[in-house]
């Protein structure tokens, strides 16, 4: 997985605010294990003390995983596997070929990675953006670019290449719509209609 940018989105702000939630829970903890010594006249509890650092640990990694998705922070999650119906066109717009794949994207609040794999190849992001749209449609939308390998059985007719995909996610995630091009090694462009497979 790598870094990827969300548009509209600060990590910095919710950093700042992880911090003075894991000091003021530290703080609260320490002052409980301090009135549980005193209250039970256990010495266990007497010199137990949580440290900040500790506590942002554990927000931080909880926020990374799960918290991230709570529709109020508006991160849009496209995590899942996706059932891709690809279409390769001429210059003029017409199609030159149909094919299938599977899109799986993976996504935490920090990282992400988009592979997409085919009957003649995979494909792996290295860098990506998202943005929510607010738009009346609403959705998402994914910007990201790729590297493709070919299977082992293809390299005869494919090429390694680098490409661009554009994806549009509907306002439910569970559809979305698609166009990319691809170059160095391989020039053709096309579009891809999405639908996410269910869990």
């Amino acid at each position: 997985m790598h870094d990827y940018a969300i548009f509209n989105h600060s990590r910095s702000f919710i950093g700042r605010y992880l911090g003075l939630a894991s000091f003021v829970l530290a703080s609260a903890l320490t002052s409980m294990f301090a009135a549980l010594s005193v209250l039970t006249g256990t010495v266990l509890f007497a010199g137990a003390s949580v440290t900040s650092a500790l506590v942002y640990l554990i927000l931080h990694w909880l926020f990374n995983r799960v918290a991230w998705k709570i529709k109020w922070f508006e991160i849009p999650d496209i995590s899942g596997v996706w059932l891709v119906r690809g279409e390769t066109l001429n210059d003029d717009g017409t199609v030159r070929y149909h094919w299938e794949g599977e899109l799986d994207i993976s996504q935490t609040w920090e990282k992400i990675l988009i592979s997409q794999e085919t009957a003649k190849s995979e494909s792996n992001s290295y860098t990506a953006t998202l943005a929510k749209l607010n738009t009346t449609k609403g959705g998402s939308i994914l910007h990201y670019s790729y590297k493709n390998t070919p299977k082992s059985d293809q390299y005869h007719e494919l090429q390694h290449h680098t490409g661009y995909c554009e994806i549009k996610f509907a306002q439910d995630a569970k559809s979305a719509e698609a166009a990319y091009f691809n170059s160095n090694g391989r020039r053709t462009f096309g579009k891809m209609y999405l639908t996410k497979k269910e869990a």
